[in-house]
């Protein structure tokens, strides 16, 4: 199965025909759908991705942090805690 790779490495912005209140749904959902299956890669993605573009880098480090404990080879979640680290301004890498 072919993966179609990703050029850019922002987050997709959000459509700008849906309201708040469905962008709010859909976080819950994802929620919802992680509380049952915690390793479902693809939700923890989307909601991560959701909550940088809502401003809340912290949360979506969390989720992306989660991703990389399922798959430590993934670009995209990779990419999104760099983004995540840089807006709350923790170094990449940890001083050990």
């Amino acid at each position: 199965m072919a993966v179609k790779a990703e050029r850019s490495v922002e987050p997709p912005a959000l459509m700008p025909y849906a309201s708040n209140e469905e962008w709010i749904a859909r976080i819950g959902r994802l929620q919802d759908a992680l509380a049952v299956c915690p390793a479902d890669i693809l939700a923890r993605c989307e909601l991560a991705t959701l909550l940088e573009q809502l401003g809340k880098p912290e949360e979506a480090l969390f989720n992306w942090n989660a991703v990389l404990a399922c798959d430590p080879n993934s670009l995209k979640a990779r990419e999104g805690v760099a983004r995540c680290r840089q807006r709350t301004g923790r170094p990449l890498q940890s001083a050990l």
